[in-house]
């Protein structure tokens, strides 16, 4: 049982690095805001006709209610919800945005460092403000999804207890439990300084492509995010940089030296940022 205060995470600090051998397998940002009703009832014609460039890939996507439950809500006689959602692709596939009533959201799969991440999504929020106005935002939320496959790293003689932290999975240090486990996903929502952090870890079964088998992988998955309002402006950013700098504190907090140094870290200069 949980009992008394909860205190804050507090993680050390950290260097911030590039890795050559990066893990990342997608990063998502979403900021939420009171419903517009406009969204779901006019297809967005303006807002694609300003980043078509950028996205020229479309489609809208119906949310799929399961055919009996489906049923079930007609025979009572609730309507049955039809949110559409816009997605806007880059011509490679590897970036995306999506804007439903209530949310917009960027994704990608080709991540390179937070500055351009967020150049890219700030021109899009501009974008979506001045054709949509919302009134502010409800909620902000920055996720970072890597993925450790040790075959790509050359560690495949390396137990993950060499890799991962204790800090965040003991099990793997417990020599009688630890070769004896399958299979292994935590879920933990954590309270930070500037939000709260919902963060997925363990291990995983993942398809190698290359030598077409299964093999384990470590997954780590934190979704760092506020909900309260927030204002338009450039309070969004600083919330969002924020996460951003502790998204990274989490990450080489969760992995040992051993893992860190695999993937070749690359110091970011000043003149980078």
């Amino acid at each position: 049982m949980l009992c008394g205060k909860t205190a804050l995470l507090h993680l050390p600090e950290s260097e911030r690095v590039i890795y050559e051998r990066n893990p990342l397998i997608q990063v998502a940002c979403q900021l939420r805001f009171p419903p517009i009703l406009k969204i779901s009832r006019q297809e967005p014609v303006e807002f694609q006709d300003e980043i078509r460039f950028q996205y020229p890939l479309f489609e809208s996507m119906q949310p799929q209610v399961p055919s009996e439950i489906s049923q079930a809500i007609q025979q009572l006689g609730i309507p049955v919800l039809s949110d559409l959602s816009y997605s806007f692709k880059s011509e490679d596939q590897r970036w995306q945005l999506s804007i439903t009533k209530d949310f917009i959201t960027i994704s990608t799969s080709a991540y390179e460092k937070y500055e351009l991440f967020q150049k890219r999504f700030r021109e899009a929020v501009e974008v979506f403000e001045r054709i949509y106005k919302p009134s502010f935002y409800t909620r902000a939320g920055l996720q970072y999804q890597d993925l450790i496959i040790r075959s790509k790293l050359g560690l495949e003689d390396k137990d993950w207890s060499d890799l991962i932290g204790k800090n965040i999975a003991s099990e793997l240090y417990n020599s009688e439990l630890a070769p004896s486990i399958e299979s292994m996903i935590k879920n933990l929502i954590l309270k930070t300084e500037h939000g709260q952090v919902s963060f997925k870890h363990g291990l995983v079964s993942v398809k190698e492509a290359e030598k077409n088998k299964d093999e384990i992988a470590y997954l780590l998955d934190a979704d760092f995010y506020i909900e309260k309002k927030i204002d338009r402006g450039e309070n969004v950013w600083n919330i969002l940089n924020q996460f951003n700098q502790s998204a990274r504190k989490l990450f080489r907090w969760s992995i040992t030296d051993t893992l860190h140094n695999a993937m070749r870290p690359q110091a970011v200069k000043t003149t980078e940022i």
